[in-house]
């Protein structure tokens, strides 16, 4: 194991196209460890940060990101004049999106369920009251200060300690669990997926998250303002819901208005909206599946000329 190792990992992985197309595959460290070793290349996570960090990007490909979330203090702005008229976000159904037709095929390899989590550790971490803090305004003061003091302890309960579960979400990132059986073929699909995502965009697509929301799951109130851009989520489910008012639900802020927008999901669709880093247009938004369904979520970094790309309408 070492940093050149990694180093040499990263050089050969960054200018050779199909090996970069995978690495926009991937949205976690752990991932990139793994995939180095199945070319012969040991190192560990330090080792890779390090070598990361030396490391740039040759021409054929860009590197993927690999932020960590990040806490903001949530003060009060001077808001933009307001502009009811403007779009702030745009659904499809999956079938209805030009070129989308292989993407569909490679959800039910994607849709899993990895034998390494505890679901017994997952449900004894749900918050009630977390839960209840998507039904306030992220404009709301005193949800602020909610808010700020729990992103000052890093959303983590201090008097558990530093292994405590974060409590800013209550889900299963998919890309954290590497080691179960079921892992080299949900990675194939999700490189299938950016190679089908490609081919439909023209251009250089990459994954952001890919999200399993079992029930009574949900992500609280945040901007993604780290990672501005346009991204586009497809959501699926492992059944349809027999009352469309009892669904999981996507849930944001207008930055305009300060309108609360609640919109009810399907499975099979797409949903795209832009994350800002301006501070008077932070697009925050929030995810609830409060149902006895099993929701996923497959996010990407799309161009922003994507709709001209697809050639959909708004």
């Amino acid at each position: 194991m070492s940093v050149e190792a990694g180093q040499a990992f990263l050089r050969i992985a960054y200018g050779t196209p199909e090996l970069s197309e995978q690495l926009r595959a991937m949205t976690g460290v752990q991932e990139l460890v793994r995939l180095g070793s199945r070319h012969g290349y040991t190192f560990t996570v330090p080792e890779l940060m390090e070598a990361s960090s030396s490391t740039a990007p040759g021409p054929a490909a860009g590197r993927p990101a690999a932020t960590a979330p990040a806490t903001r203090d949530i003060r009060a702005a001077a808001r933009p004049d307001p502009t009811p008229t403007r779009i702030l976000h745009h659904e499809y159904r999956l079938t209805d999106l030009p070129g989308f037709g292989g993407v569909a095929e490679q959800l039910q390899h994607l849709k899993i369920k990895p034998s390494s989590v505890d679901m017994g550790r997952f449900r004894r971490t749900f918050r009630d009251e977390d839960l209840r803090s998507t039904d306030r305004s992220p404009a709301d003061p005193e949800y602020r200060a909610w808010h700020q003091e729990r992103a000052r302890t890093g959303w983590r309960d201090p008097a558990v300690g530093p292994d405590a579960p974060r409590r800013d979400f209550h889900l299963i990132n998919l890309d954290e669990h590497v080691d179960h059986p079921g892992y080299d073929r949900y990675f194939a699909a999700k490189h299938r997926t950016i190679a089908e995502l490609e081919a439909a965009f023209g251009t250089e697509v990459r994954f952001s998250g890919s999200l399993w929301y079992p029930p009574e799951s949900y992500r609280l109130w945040h901007t993604n303002e780290t990672q501005p851009g346009w991204r586009m989520y497809i959501v699926d489910h492992d059944e349809p819901f027999p009352d469309p008012a009892e669904t999981s639900f996507f849930r944001y802020m207008n930055p305009y208005t300060e309108e609360i927008v609640t919109l009810r999901e399907s499975p099979r669709m797409v949903r795209f909206f832009k994350a800002e880093q301006d501070p008077t247009r932070l697009f925050w938004h929030c995810i609830v599946n409060p149902t006895t369904r099993h929701r996923w979520s497959f996010g990407f970094v799309v161009p922003d000329d994507w709709m001209a790309r697809l050639s959909v309408r708004a």
